[in-house]
Protein backbone atom coordinates (compact mmCIF):
# COMPACT_ATOMS: atom_id res chain seq x y z
CA UNK A 1 0.00 0.00 0.00
CA UNK A 2 1.45 3.31 -0.58
CA UNK A 3 1.78 6.48 1.28
CA UNK A 4 -0.85 8.15 -1.18
CA UNK A 5 -3.45 5.22 -0.08
CA UNK A 6 -2.76 5.28 3.43
CA UNK A 7 -3.43 9.62 3.52
CA UNK A 8 -6.79 11.83 2.73
CA UNK A 9 -5.56 13.80 -0.45
CA UNK A 10 -5.34 17.23 -0.91
CA UNK A 11 -9.12 17.09 -2.77
CA UNK A 12 -10.43 14.85 0.06
CA UNK A 13 -9.26 17.03 2.68
CA UNK A 14 -10.50 20.64 0.81
CA UNK A 15 -13.90 18.98 0.16
CA UNK A 16 -14.07 17.64 4.26
CA UNK A 17 -13.25 21.49 5.04
CA UNK A 18 -16.10 22.51 2.86
CA UNK A 19 -18.60 20.60 4.08
CA UNK A 20 -17.24 21.37 7.78
CA UNK A 21 -17.98 25.46 6.77
CA UNK A 22 -21.26 24.44 5.20
CA UNK A 23 -22.66 22.76 8.38
CA UNK A 24 -21.42 25.65 10.91
CA UNK A 25 -22.65 28.10 8.85
CA UNK A 26 -25.91 25.77 9.06
CA UNK A 27 -25.37 26.22 12.58
CA UNK A 28 -25.19 29.93 12.84
CA UNK A 29 -28.21 30.14 10.38
CA UNK A 30 -30.32 28.06 12.24
CA UNK A 31 -28.76 29.95 15.84
CA UNK A 32 -29.48 33.49 13.95
CA UNK A 33 -33.46 32.07 13.46
CA UNK A 34 -33.95 30.89 16.97
CA UNK A 35 -32.59 34.16 17.83
CA UNK A 36 -35.02 36.04 16.33
CA UNK A 37 -37.81 33.82 16.56
CA UNK A 38 -36.99 34.13 20.73
CA UNK A 39 -36.90 37.95 20.69
CA UNK A 40 -40.47 38.23 18.35
CA UNK A 41 -42.30 36.09 20.71
CA UNK A 42 -40.93 37.70 23.52
CA UNK A 43 -41.87 41.10 22.35
CA UNK A 44 -45.23 39.63 21.20
CA UNK A 45 -45.41 38.35 25.24
CA UNK A 46 -44.81 42.00 26.11
CA UNK A 47 -47.37 42.96 24.41
CA UNK A 48 -50.32 40.62 25.27
CA UNK A 49 -49.44 41.52 29.14
CA UNK A 50 -49.47 45.23 28.52
CA UNK A 51 -52.68 44.92 26.44
CA UNK A 52 -54.22 42.44 28.92
CA UNK A 53 -53.11 45.14 32.14
CA UNK A 54 -54.60 47.69 30.47
CA UNK A 55 -57.97 45.58 29.38
CA UNK A 56 -58.27 44.74 32.97
CA UNK A 57 -57.57 47.95 34.77
CA UNK A 58 -60.34 49.90 32.64
CA UNK A 59 -62.68 46.89 33.08
CA UNK A 60 -61.99 46.69 36.74
CA UNK A 61 -62.63 50.48 36.99
CA UNK A 62 -65.64 50.90 34.81
CA UNK A 63 -66.86 47.64 36.92
CA UNK A 64 -66.35 49.55 39.54
CA UNK A 65 -67.71 53.03 38.89
CA UNK A 66 -71.11 50.87 37.26
CA UNK A 67 -71.26 48.88 41.22
CA UNK A 68 -70.88 51.85 43.66
CA UNK A 69 -74.01 53.49 40.88
CA UNK A 70 -76.10 50.32 41.35
CA UNK A 71 -74.96 50.02 45.01
CA UNK A 72 -75.76 53.86 45.74
CA UNK A 73 -79.71 53.33 43.80
CA UNK A 74 -80.52 50.01 45.73
CA UNK A 75 -78.53 50.37 48.90
CA UNK A 76 -81.97 51.06 50.32
CA UNK A 77 -83.64 48.22 48.47
CA UNK A 78 -80.82 45.75 50.67
CA UNK A 79 -78.70 44.30 47.76
CA UNK A 80 -75.39 44.80 49.74
CA UNK A 81 -74.86 41.13 50.03
CA UNK A 82 -75.11 40.15 46.41
CA UNK A 83 -72.99 43.73 45.33
CA UNK A 84 -70.72 42.27 47.80
CA UNK A 85 -70.46 38.91 46.14
CA UNK A 86 -70.47 41.12 42.84
CA UNK A 87 -67.61 42.58 43.82
CA UNK A 88 -65.33 39.67 45.81
CA UNK A 89 -66.22 38.08 42.03
CA UNK A 90 -64.60 40.96 40.03
CA UNK A 91 -61.59 40.79 42.68
CA UNK A 92 -61.02 37.08 42.07
CA UNK A 93 -60.92 37.87 38.41
CA UNK A 94 -58.29 40.78 38.63
CA UNK A 95 -56.22 38.24 40.70
CA UNK A 96 -56.61 35.54 38.06
CA UNK A 97 -55.61 37.87 35.25
CA UNK A 98 -52.94 39.45 38.21
CA UNK A 99 -51.56 35.45 38.40
CA UNK A 100 -51.84 34.65 34.25
CA UNK A 101 -49.93 38.20 33.98
CA UNK A 102 -46.99 36.05 36.23
CA UNK A 103 -47.28 33.39 34.41
CA UNK A 104 -46.73 35.07 31.49
CA UNK A 105 -43.99 37.13 32.35
CA UNK A 106 -42.63 33.94 33.49
CA UNK A 107 -42.62 32.55 30.39
CA UNK A 108 -40.55 35.33 28.69
CA UNK A 109 -37.57 35.03 31.14
CA UNK A 110 -37.54 31.50 30.38
CA UNK A 111 -37.96 32.00 26.66
CA UNK A 112 -34.97 34.92 27.69
CA UNK A 113 -33.01 31.76 29.35
CA UNK A 114 -33.43 28.97 26.18
CA UNK A 115 -32.38 32.26 23.98
CA UNK A 116 -29.01 32.61 25.77
CA UNK A 117 -28.43 28.72 25.54
CA UNK A 118 -28.93 28.37 22.03
CA UNK A 119 -26.39 31.56 20.85
CA UNK A 120 -23.54 29.65 23.17
CA UNK A 121 -24.41 26.27 21.28
CA UNK A 122 -23.68 28.40 18.17
CA UNK A 123 -20.62 29.85 19.45
CA UNK A 124 -19.18 26.77 20.66
CA UNK A 125 -20.11 24.67 17.23
CA UNK A 126 -18.06 27.95 15.36
CA UNK A 127 -15.49 27.55 17.80
CA UNK A 128 -15.40 23.54 17.48
CA UNK A 129 -15.64 24.43 13.34
CA UNK A 130 -12.95 26.51 12.96
CA UNK A 131 -10.42 24.05 15.30
CA UNK A 132 -11.30 21.71 12.94
CA UNK A 133 -10.44 23.46 10.27
CA UNK A 134 -6.96 24.33 11.75
CA UNK A 135 -6.28 20.89 12.14
CA UNK A 136 -7.32 19.88 8.82
CA UNK A 137 -4.90 22.70 7.43
CA UNK A 138 -2.22 21.94 9.66
CA UNK A 139 -2.32 17.80 8.52
CA UNK A 140 -1.98 19.18 4.77
CA UNK A 141 0.70 21.16 5.19
CA UNK A 142 2.36 18.45 6.56
CA UNK A 143 1.85 15.68 3.87
CA UNK A 144 3.03 18.79 1.51
CA UNK A 145 6.27 18.78 3.03
CA UNK A 146 6.14 15.06 2.86
CA UNK A 147 5.56 14.77 -0.38
CA UNK A 148 7.98 17.81 -1.02
CA UNK A 149 11.27 16.04 0.68
CA UNK A 150 10.06 12.44 -1.63
CA UNK A 151 9.87 14.71 -4.38
CA UNK A 152 13.61 16.57 -3.80
CA UNK A 153 15.00 12.78 -2.92
CA UNK A 154 13.68 11.53 -6.38
CA UNK A 155 14.78 14.95 -7.99
CA UNK A 156 18.65 14.11 -6.84
CA UNK A 157 18.08 10.36 -8.10
CA UNK A 158 17.25 11.40 -11.78
CA UNK A 159 19.65 13.67 -11.54
CA UNK A 160 22.48 11.15 -11.00
CA UNK A 161 21.30 8.66 -13.45
CA UNK A 162 21.31 11.68 -15.89
CA UNK A 163 25.18 12.68 -14.72
CA UNK A 164 25.49 8.95 -15.15
CA UNK A 165 26.63 8.32 -11.44
CA UNK A 166 26.02 4.66 -11.12
CA UNK A 167 27.66 1.88 -9.95
CA UNK A 168 26.51 -1.31 -8.48
CA UNK A 169 26.14 -1.73 -4.53
CA UNK A 170 28.73 -4.27 -2.48
CA UNK A 171 25.11 -5.81 -1.15
CA UNK A 172 23.33 -5.64 -3.99
CA UNK A 173 21.36 -3.52 -6.60
CA UNK A 174 22.49 -0.54 -8.06
CA UNK A 175 23.60 3.05 -6.05
CA UNK A 176 23.70 6.47 -7.66
CA UNK A 177 25.89 9.31 -6.62
CA UNK A 178 24.25 11.94 -5.05
CA UNK A 179 25.21 15.19 -4.20
CA UNK A 180 28.53 14.34 -5.38
CA UNK A 181 29.80 12.40 -2.20
CA UNK A 182 26.64 10.35 -0.55
CA UNK A 183 25.60 6.62 -2.41
CA UNK A 184 22.19 6.07 -2.20
CA UNK A 185 20.53 2.57 -3.04
CA UNK A 186 17.89 3.29 -5.80
CA UNK A 187 15.66 0.57 -4.59
CA UNK A 188 15.78 1.79 -1.30
CA UNK A 189 15.88 5.37 0.51
CA UNK A 190 19.04 4.63 2.18
CA UNK A 191 22.77 6.30 1.82
CA UNK A 192 25.37 3.30 0.96
CA UNK A 193 28.71 3.63 1.77
CA UNK A 194 30.95 2.56 -0.67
Amino acid sequence: MSTSDAHMTQDELKAMAVKLSMLVDSFETRGDKVVQQNAQAAETIRMAALHVSQITQQVSTSALEEFRRAAGATLGQGLREPLAQAQAQLEGSMLEVRNASAELQRRVSQAGRVHTATAWKAFIACALGALLVIGAAAYAVTQARTELTKAAWTAQINAAIAAGNLAPCADGGICARVDGKRWVRLDQAQEVRR
